[in-house]
């Protein structure tokens, strides 16, 4: 891996600089920019909260997991990636009065939760298939970034079965779009085969 680069591993230990805070949970990219934006971090202690971490504060990613340049105090003030929105039985009442229709019974509140991934991106979760143009050859496992652009410059991709898994580097201008949850390529399964195996000695 280039020294210019962060390996954004998906579940990755991720540490501030006075303590482990928890674990790479998705990375979200911006598909238009080919930038990762955002990294979702789990929270070790509990109750495990997703906090939404802006690439800004990556100082470095590799094989010791993510460390960021923030404080553990100043990560946990970071923006809760899961976002809860509350309907009071009032809310319900006034739809139904306004829509004139006769509930059968009284309503309760209601609390509805949705990730708050930024307009026009992707949240990767590491089991994404990813698609050659001939059919599914892996699945993703993380992403490569210039340390100092957050530009996306390779897709880590898992392939193989489980007695014969191979870690390949897709460079992004082979990813073709994102859509249903999949990750299209414009290659092959024979080009992206023929990719080495970057965990080869």
């Amino acid at each position: 891996m280039p020294d210019a680069a962060l390996d954004l591993t998906l579940s990755a230990p991720v540490h501030a600089t006075d303590a482990a805070i928890g674990r790479v949970e998705n990375v979200i990219i911006d598909p238009h920019q080919g930038k990762a934006t955002h990294l979702v971090v789990r929270e070790d202690a509990l109750p495990n909260t997703l906090r939404l971490v802006p690439e800004k504060y990556i100082a470095s990613a590799g094989p010791d997991g993510v460390r960021l340049n923030i404080t553990q105090k100043r990560a946990a003030a970071c923006k809760p990636y899961i976002q809860e929105d509350y309907y009071s039985p009032a809310f319900f009442l006034s739809l139904a009065k306004t829509e004139d229709v006769k509930l059968p019974m009284a309503p309760s509140s209601w609390t509805v939760e949705h990730p708050t991934t930024p307009a026009g991106s992707v949240a990767l979760a590491g089991h994404e298939p990813v698609r050659a143009t001939d059919g599914k050859v892996g699945r993703v496992d993380g992403v490569l970034t210039e340390r100092h652009t957050g530009r996306v410059t390779h897709l880590l991709l898992r392939t193989g079965h489980l007695w014969g898994t191979r870690e390949v580097q897709v460079p992004a201008g082979l990813v073709a779009g994102y859509e249903d949850g999949d990750v299209l390529l414009s290659a092959t399964k024979a080009e992206i085969g023929a990719l080495p195996d970057v965990h080869a000695e």
